[in-house]
């Protein structure tokens, strides 16, 4: 259901990274893995500075039900990087994350992703509905 938002993402929040040693993959440029991690970094990073972590977001938590990553361009140790985050496709208890990361001196994009976000009960092990608190911070 994307009743609440347009299909256009709507931008929350930036930061920057810097390609460590340890994102690198065999090929020695950062790694799969290590793009869905600065995801998750910039996630919640953008959760605290709303004071919510994705244990607790006004009576509920979040959980992850999907995940896209696009690679464009290889990344490189030591490379500064721009993530920025949006969001999209918000319901009464999902909404979709978009990210992008770039590099920060030519604005080259390294890659682009999506997750899949859903509003979850952890003590009753149930999807919950948006909390209104949430959907404030969204649109």
């Amino acid at each position: 259901m994307t009743a609440l938002t347009k299909d256009t993402p709507v931008h929350l929040y930036n930061c920057g990274m810097q390609v460590r040693v340890s994102d690198l993959n065999y090929g020695n440029h950062l790694g799969n893995d290590a793009i869905l991690s600065y995801f998750h970094e910039i996630r919640v990073q953008w959760l605290s500075h709303n004071q919510l972590s994705e244990q607790e977001v006004g009576g509920c938590g979040l959980i992850m039900t999907g995940a896209h990553i696009d690679y464009l361009q290889q990344g490189h140790l030591h490379q500064k990087l721009t993530l920025s985050l949006s969001v999209n496709n918000i319901s009464k208890a999902r909404f979709s994350l978009v990210y992008k990361l770039k590099d920060q001196k030519s604005g080259d994009p390294i890659a682009t992703g999506e997750t899949h976000m859903g509003c979850f009960d952890y003590q009753r092990q149930k999807p919950a509905r948006m909390p209104q608190g949430l959907l404030d911070i969204l649109c």
